[in-house]
């Protein structure tokens, strides 16, 4: 088995780190928080959602995320949850990119020290 160089190495990473870039660079929507699906009752004691769980009311989607240090709510009209769903998923993703070219970008650094 051979071992790689020091060269070698330093460019697998780099292209693991072109790799990551390319992917972040795909990314449209951003957007931090959780969307809840949420489904409620109204009150009125005729109404069928008082007994029925599947007659309940909604689905009413509620988005909640970090603004200026505090927790914010907020309702999501049925046509934006999917985009913001997305972004959602988005935004953790480039957050798990960002470790993984954060861990490389260390390696790298090992790398070309260990060349010197």
């Amino acid at each position: 088995m051979t071992r790689k160089t020091p060269e070698q190495r330093r460019r697998e990473i780099l292209d693991r780190i072109t790799g990551i870039q390319r992917t972040i660079r795909q990314v449209d929507l951003l957007c931090s928080g959780t969307l809840v699906k949420r489904t409620k009752i109204c009150g009125k004691p005729g109404c069928r959602c008082a007994h029925d769980p599947a007659a309940r009311h909604g689905p009413y989607y509620e988005w909640g995320y970090m603004k200026e240090g505090r927790q914010v709510h907020r309702m999501i009209p049925p046509g934006q949850a999917t985009r913001l769903r997305r972004a959602i998923s988005n935004y953790r993703k480039v957050r798990r990119l960002l470790r993984r070219w954060e861990a490389e970008s260390v390696r790298l650094m090992q790398v070309e020290q260990r060349r010197k």
